[in-house]
């Protein structure tokens, strides 16, 4: 039988990245200044260090539109106890703003994930009739919020450089980027190949792994192990997602395994 802990342990827990040291950049209440309309490398050259024009340039097209938002299908498989149990799913996806996942789970279990910036919520059900799982609330929230900007790694022009994306380098293979969405700090970890492709990424997610009932921030990411040209667009086509990704047992941890197959650029919602 499948028990709502199993569902939390899959759907449940989420990120919050841990305010780090030094303050991390804020959603500020006036509208950003326009960004460019399409993406040149050599317009980042004199502003960051050559590590991220380097990631930048291997993840989009020269003149690829700046749109912060993409729309995107995959499947995969995800871990519910025991069982790894196929999956497919679209998901609408502004990285600085909010997701909603939809999903189809085993051929029978059907919902979505949403947040962002404002409120999170969860809701699955058998075969759409039966209620599994109908959860948000303020450790939802701060996990979604946590989630949705982890996965700027699909969406790479949400996050080029600018006065609330800052970028740093650790050295050469190894970046750091920090934003927020909504009051929800974001500190992603990036780990570079030597083409400047994205093979790991980690971060503190808010979250309960282990099912105790006491949230907290616990590292989490994942491992890329394929990248993929989608239209402008070069980013992650398969991989894994799991809590302690770069810890002991990190396999153990997984829970989510992708594969895209299917990425554009799109308007994000209101």
């Amino acid at each position: 039988m499948i028990t709502k802990r199993d569902l939390d342990d899959l759907f449940g827990p989420g990120t919050q990245a841990a305010t780090p040291a030094d303050p991390p950049p804020t959603a500020g209440s006036a509208a950003p200044e326009p960004g460019p309309a399409v993406f040149w490398p050599c317009d980042l050259r004199d502003r960051v260090p050559p590590a991220v024009v380097r990631y930048f340039a291997g993840s989009l097209l020269p003149g690829a539109p700046v749109v912060p938002a993409v729309r995107l299908r995959m499947r995969g498989w995800l871990r519910l106890g025991p069982l790894w149990l196929p999956l497919r799913a679209e998901e609408e996806l502004a990285p600085r703003q909010s997701f909603r996942w939809s999903a189809t789970v085993g051929g029978l279990i059907r919902g979505a994930d949403t947040g962002g910036a404002g409120a999170g919520r969860m809701r699955w059900s058998l075969a759409g009739l039966v209620p599994l799982v109908d959860v948000e609330g303020s450790d939802v929230a701060r996990s979604a919020a946590g989630r949705c900007g982890a996965e700027a790694i699909w969406a790479p022009a949400a996050v080029l450089p600018a006065p609330e994306v800052v970028w740093t380098v650790v050295d050469d293979r190894h970046l750091r980027v920090r934003f927020a969405v909504g009051e929800t700090p974001v500190d992603l970890h990036l780990h570079l190949d030597e083409s400047g492709h994205l093979r790991a990424f980690r971060t503190m997610r808010w979250g309960d792994p282990g099912g105790t009932g006491r949230w907290g921030a616990h590292p989490f990411g994942g491992r890329v192990s394929a990248i993929r040209r989608f239209g402008t667009s070069i980013v992650p086509a398969s991989g894994a997602v799991g809590w302690y990704p770069d810890g002991p047992g990190a396999r153990r941890r997984e829970f989510f395994r992708f594969r895209l197959t299917a990425l554009v650029p799109t308007t994000p919602g209101p």
